[in-house]
């Protein structure tokens, strides 16, 4: 008796252990496979230099590779947010696909399906996973520390017509219902804006005339299926000036 416990116990533990091995070879497959795809692309929307790198984007190049790549989104020293950005027909399907469209469930960074491609919307919504062993939108919880977010105050959106600095506005943790899902401002702009400013973590001073873009990521404090979201919000503001690409 004593003898069949101890091969069932161990039978337990090898099923266990085999699991665990299996599980761990999976995530680091769709992590390598992610970073495996995003190099290629990064060459494709990089410039060298003599003494530095540029973002410029072979939009033809990338288009090649998945013609609904509309946009390249770029935060300076925030981990390695500087992907791609695709836009579907609905807002499922990036969830668990990356751009080359393959099965993983870190998926890609994706433009809001309803939303306009050239980003003339009030705010514009762009949404990337949050995932434990980092990479995607992980590391925007780094606005959370406020010398941080007080130390970085721009990203850069790049785009087929033009690019954009991107102002730090806003750095909140909220809802995924919260008023920064607000896609168009009305005939009350003025009362967003302000919603916006009430209900931050941290917020800059800067000109809200100017169309938006969100960054809107899962706060994993809380798991992966609540309703808590980081997000940060930019004014899209054209620039011609070259954007160097961090060493």
């Amino acid at each position: 008796m004593k003898k069949f416990l101890y091969r069932f116990i161990l039978l337990i533990c090898i099923g266990v252990f085999g699991f665990s091995a299996y599980q761990l070879y999976t995530i680091y497959a769709e992590k390598h496979q992610v970073e495996k795809e995003n190099n290629t692309y990064t060459e494709m929307a990089t410039s060298k230099k003599e003494d530095h790198k540029e973002l410029d984007p072979d939009w033809e190049a990338l288009r090649a590779e998945n013609g609904e790549i509309i946009g390249w989104i770029y935060v300076p020293d925030c981990g390695d947010i500087s992907f791609p950005v695709v836009q579907t027909t609905d807002n499922s399907y990036y969830l668990n696909h990356t751009v080359s469209r393959a099965d993983n469930i870190r998926g890609a960074i994706f433009l809001d399906y309803a939303a306009d491609p050239y980003f003339t919307d009030d705010n514009s919504i762009i949404y990337g996973h949050s995932v434990d062993e980092g990479g995607m939108f992980t590391d925007l919880k780094k606005f959370a520390d406020e010398s941080y977010f007080d130390s970085h105050p721009n990203f850069y959106l790049l785009t087929p017509s033009g690019n954009y600095i991107c102002h730090v506005f806003v750095f909140s943790k909220t809802t995924d219902s919260s008023v920064y899902y607000t896609t168009n401002f009305g005939d009350y702009p003025e009362e967003v804006i302000e919603n916006m400013r009430a209900q931050a973590t941290y917020y800059n001073d800067v000109d809200t005339s100017l169309p938006m873009v969100t960054l809107s990521t899962c706060n994993l404090d809380y798991g992966f299926n609540s309703d808590q979201r980081y997000v940060l919000v930019g004014v899209l503001e054209p620039t011609d000036e070259p954007i160097m690409l961090e060493d």
